[in-house]
């Protein structure tokens, strides 16, 4: 499926789509994640994947 497909079955700005495609997106829509899931048929685990940073951001108490 092309990015242009996507974006006509979701209702997702092409450009979004291209900005996901290409990881330059800082925040991602829940909502965008839930029509993308429902086109391509898949689960929100075939899209992501938690990759842990390598500096600890939160300190623990």
């Amino acid at each position: 499926m092309t990015q242009a497909e996507l974006a006509r079955k979701t209702g997702i700005r092409p450009a979004t789509i291209n900005e996901m495609y290409h990881e330059l997106c800082e925040r991602v829509n829940l909502e965008h994640l839930d029509l993308i899931c429902e086109a391509l048929q898949c689960d929100i685990s075939d899209l992501l994947k938690y990759e842990p940073n390598l500096i600890k951001i939160v300190k623990k108490q």
